[in-house]
C-alpha cells in the first residue's frame, strides 16, 4: 500500500472517506464570522475564525447552501434584531464535508441565534462595566444641558436619511426657531465606522466653542449596523467632550453604549430635534412668563410709589405751610425791630459823621509831624556817617604808615640785617659749630659765612 502512487484526486477520495467515517454527524462550534458574502445563486460563504486578544488561532471555510440560507438568516434575525455579517459570534451546527475540488470546509445546518444575542450584550456590558470602572459613563450627562442649544454640530453621513429628518425638522419647525448647524462627515455603518466617528468628535472637540451641543443621529437599518455604537473608544470619546453629547441613532432595541455615555439618548433623529425645539420653546415660555411678572411687579411697584409720593406730597405741602408761617412770623418780628432802630441810628449817623471827621484831621497832623521827625532824622544820619568815614579813614591812613615802618625790608635799608642758621633765626652764639655755614640777610641780599675758632 505504501509503495502505491495515486493521483491528486485518488488521494482526496480516500481523504473524502476517512473524514466521513471519522466525522459523521453535526457539531456545535462557536466562531466568529470574519467575512460572509453571498453568491448569484443565493449560497453563503463564510470564513470562520476563533481569536485569542487580536490574534486569529483557528480559521476555516464553511458554507450554507441556498436551500437553507434563507430560513437560517430570517430566523436569527427575528430573534437577534441583528443580519448575520462580519464581526458577530456565532454558535453553528454544522458537519464537516471533504471536496476532492474544493477542499475542506464546514457544511452550516443551523444557527443558534441566543448565543449570538448573549455574546453581544456580554460585549456591551464589558464596555460599559469598562468605562463605569474608569468614571466616565455618566461624565458628560455631568455637563449642564444648555437652556437655548441654537449651535449644534452633527456627526452623521450627509446621505443618511436620519440626517435628512433631522434637518427637515428642525428647520421647518411651527414657532419659526433658527438654528446653526454644522454637518461632521462620518461613516455610520460599516467597518470603518468606529473610526470614522472618532474622528468626528476629535474634529468638534477641537473647535468646540463654536457649539452649545453635539448630536450624532443616523436612520433605520439593520440592528447589526449599530455593532459600532457599542465600541469602547466612541464611548470614552463622548465621555471627554467638553460640550453635551445628544445621541439619536434610530434604533428600538436595548440602549447602546453611545446612548449610556451621552448626555441625552433618544431614539430617533427626529427626536432629537424635537427635543431641542422643545428646549427653545421651554425658554421661550419661561422668558414670556418673566417678563409677564416684572411687567405686572413694576406695575405693582408703580401704584406703591405713586401712593407715597402723594402721600410724601402732602406731608411736604404741610411742612411747607408751616415753615412759611414761621418765616413770615420771624419776618415781621425783624421788620418791627429794624424800624424802632432807625431813630437810634439816625442819632448816631451825625456823631459817628463827626467823630470821622475829627479822626482825619488828627491823623494828618500826626502825619506831618513824623514827615519832620523823618527829615531830621535823615539829615541827621547823613551828617553822621560822613564824620564816621572820614575819622575812619584817618585811622587806616596811621595805621598803614606804622606798618610801612615795620616792614623788614624798611628796617634792612636802616643798617640791620638777619642772621639764619638751618633756616632758623639765630638769637644766639650758642648752638653754632666751627665751620658750619650761617646766611646773613641784608636788604639787597644774603651773605653766607663760615664759623672759625
Amino acid at each position: 500500500m505504501e509503495n502505491r502512487v495515486f493521483t491528486l484526486y485518488e488521494f482526496n477520495m480516500i481523504l473524502r472517506d476517512a473524514l466521513s467515517l471519522t466525522f459523521p454527524e453535526n457539531y456545535m462550534i462557536t466562531a466568529e464570522i470574519s467575512s460572509l458574502r453571498q453568491d448569484t445563486k443565493g449560497h453563503c460563504y463564510l470564513d470562520l475564525v476563533e481569536k485569542e486578544e487580536s490574534s486569529i488561532i483557528a480559521r476555516i471555510e464553511a458554507r450554507i447552501w441556498s436551500s437553507a440560507y434563507k430560513g437560517i438568516s430570517l430566523r436569527f434575525q427575528k430573534a437577534t434584531g441583528v443580519t448575520l455579517s462580519k464581526g458577530l459570534k456565532v454558535l453553528v451546527k454544522a458537519s464537516l464535508n471533504f471536496h476532492e475540488r474544493y477542499g475542506l470546509s464546514l457544511f452550516i445546518n443551523d444557527i443558534d441565534p441566543s448565543y449570538t444575542l448573549g455574546e453581544m450584550a456580554r460585549k456591551r456590558q464589558e464596555v460599559i462595566a469598562r468605562l463605569t470602572k474608569e468614571g466616565l459613563i455618566d461624565r458628560n450627562k455631568r455637563l449642564p444641558s444648555p437652556p437655548v442649544p441654537q449651535r449644534i454640530a452633527v456627526i452623521s453621513s450627509s446621505r443618511a436619511a436620519g440626517y435628512e429628518d433631522f434637518i427637515n425638522h428642525l428647520t421647518n419647525n411651527s414657532y419659526g426657531y433658527t438654528f446653526k448647524v454644522k454637518l461632521f462627515e462620518a461613516i455610520m455603518q460599516g467597518d470603518g465606522a468606529e473610526a470614522s466617528i472618532v474622528r468626528a468628535l476629535s474634529l468638534c472637540e477641537a473647535s468646540y466653542n463654536e457649539f452649545d451641543v453635539v448630536v450624532i443621529v443616523r436612520g433605520g437599518g439593520a440592528t447589526s449596523e449599530l455593532d459600532c455604537f457599542d465600541s469602547y473608544e466612541i464611548g470614552r470619546k463622548i465621555a471627554l467632550m467638553p460640550v453635551p453629547v445628544f445621541s439619536g441613532i434610530g434604533h428600538e432595541r436595548d440602549r447602546t453604549v453611545i446612548d449610556e455615555t451621552a448626555h441625552t439618548g433618544v431614539k430617533t433623529p427626529t427626536a432629537a430635534a424635537a427635543l431641542f425645539i422643545e428646549k427653545l420653546k421651554t425658554f421661550e415660555e419661561l422668558l414670556d412668563s418673566c417678563e409677564n411678572r416684572v411687567i405686572t411687579g413694576a406695575g405693582k411697584i408703580r401704584e406703591d410709589r405713586l401712593k407715597d409720593l402723594i402721600m410724601l406730597s402732602g406731608m411736604l405741602e404741610t411742612a411747607a405751610l408751616s415753615v412759611i408761617l414761621k418765616s413770615n412770623f420771624t419776618i415781621r418780628s425783624l421788620l418791627k425791630g429794624l424800624k424802632s432802630a432807625l431813630p437810634y441810628l439816625k442819632s448816631h449817623k451825625s456823631r459817628l459823621t463827626g467823630l470821622s471827621e475829627k479822626f482825619r484831621l488828627i491823623a494828618l497832623n500826626q502825619i506831618k509831624i513824623e514827615e519832620s521827625r523823618m527829615a531830621a532824622l535823615s539829615h541827621s544820619v547823613a551828617t553822621g556817617t560822613a564824620l564816621f568815614l572820614s575819622r575812619q579813614n584817618e585811622m587806616l591812613q596811621s595805621k598803614s604808615a606804622t606798618i610801612d615802618h615795620l616792614d623788614p625790608l624798611n628796617i634792612l635799608k636802616r643798617g640791620y640785617s638777619i642772621t639764619k642758621y638751618n633756616g632758623r633765626v639765630l638769637k644766639s652764639v650758642d648752638g653754632v659749630s666751627v665751620n658750619e655755614i650761617i646766611e646773613t640777610e641784608l636788604h639787597d641780599g644774603i651773605l653766607r659765612s663760615r664759623m672759625i675758632d
